[in-house]
């Protein structure tokens, strides 16, 4: 396939398939929309390098195929594409939002087979999943459930905390419900609220004691960045619909909320104009990129994100 569009819940399973699409390609282009424009991507998805070599073009937050609407213009550009690709790259589009299957461009890729949804586990599925996953362990289903429970029923969150376990656990057999506590604290799924609502709230204080908290317990960075995209991706997604008026229970219906949590969004999205929201996105974005790429540590940039980029303490004036 050409063309991909790849809608899942969780980052962990979309990441595993992007990686199976462009195992054996050599050169690979990240972009994001809104950030890239569709001619951005469509130009690079077009363009042949002079040794005519196969690459790939992923877009992350490809929100087009749902809720963002795009002009006449760009979604003919898109059409005109899907029907006739480039041969040489393999145009991967990325969304965790639902996709609108009433749409042309969505319609497309369905018809051509391209379209692929990874469902994270079911919060019933999750014992046996983490079972399987912990297998070269002895451990009781209380300590599993208590890893379930304590990462929020979260499946990247479950498998960052796995990754922890053995890390700190690599000599042991057995894992007890103790060993888990010291690694999972049952305060950690209230301390990501706190952490999230800390940063969007502008609250620098609090973010940075919480981000610091959570690498005494070796919470990956990247799992924190992810879930703070993921706000801010939604006070971007509120704005757009407040400007064409839309009602919280609208608004609820489009963003797969409920209406408390519109609410909630409407105080924190107060704080901020639409380009604010966009400038922080493609922030947000760039240090994934760069973090992945090895360009910079994860635990440093992030805190440099935190204290510098957005949210200035008192002490830096």
């Amino acid at each position: 396939m050409q063309v991909i569009l790849i809608k899942s819940d969780s980052k962990s399973l979309m990441d595993e398939k992007i990686a199976e699409f462009s195992k054996d390609i050599l050169e690979k282009t990240i972009l994001s929309y809104p950030e890239n424009t569709i001619d951005d991507i469509l130009e690079e998805a077009s363009f042949v390098s002079m040794f005519g070599d196969k690459k790939c073009v992923l877009v992350k937050n490809a929100s087009f195929f749902g809720t963002m609407k795009l002009t006449d213009k760009d979604t003919e550009k898109l059409l005109k594409y899907f029907n006739n690709p480039n041969s040489l790259t393999t145009l991967i589009f990325t969304t965790y939002e639902d996709v609108d299957s009433r749409k042309n461009i969505t319609k497309s890729l369905i018809n051509q087979n391209a379209y692929i949804e990874i469902k994270a586990p079911k919060n019933y599925e999750l014992l046996n999943v983490v079972r399987n996953k912990m297998s070269k362990y002895q451990i009781k289903d209380e300590a599993l459930k208590y890893l379930i429970e304590a990462s929020l029923n979260n499946y990247d969150i479950i498998l960052n905390e796995i990754e922890k376990l053995s890390l700190y656990y690599k000599e042991k057999d057995i894992i007890s419900l103790e060993d888990l506590k010291k690694i999972t604290p049952m305060n950690l799924s209230d301390n990501v609220f706190k952490f999230v609502d800390a940063v969007v709230s502008k609250d620098s204080f609090n973010a940075i004691n919480l981000y610091e908290n959570f690498l005494t317990i070796k919470t990956d960075p990247l799992q924190l960045l992810n879930l703070l995209g993921r706000e801010y991706r939604l006070l971007y997604c509120y704005k757009l619909f407040e400007e064409k008026k839309y009602s919280p229970r609208e608004m609820a219906s489009e963003l797969k909320l409920q209406e408390w949590q519109v609410n909630k969004l409407r105080k924190e999205a107060s704080l901020y104009h639409k380009d604010d929201l966009k400038t922080i996105l493609v922030d947000i974005f760039k240090l994934d990129l760069n973090i992945k790429s090895g360009r910079v540590d994860k635990v440093v940039s992030f805190y440099a994100f935190l204290l510098l980029e957005h949210y200035k303490p008192f002490y830096l004036f």
